[in-house]
């Protein structure tokens, strides 16, 4: 299965850090709009993959939008 995931552009180091980490392959495209990124990862195990995904996104929430 290939599981898109949009992000905030600023949020992609974090989100690289964790799929890598977790060793996911992916790749990067561009989002719907100038500030958003579209990043596609192949996976048969969807769960596992929502919960590093998971564990971004709260990391991503709990640093802020640098300014």
């Amino acid at each position: 299965m290939k599981a898109g995931i949009a992000i905030d552009a600023w949020k992609l180091p974090i989100f690289e850090r964790h799929l890598t980490q977790a060793g996911y392959a992916f790749e990067q495209g561009p989002g719907l709009t100038a500030d958003t990124l579209l990043l596609s990862v192949t996976t048969d195990a969807v769960y596992a993959l929502s919960v590093v995904l998971r564990a971004a996104n709260t990391e991503a929430a709990m640093m802020g939008k640098p300014p």
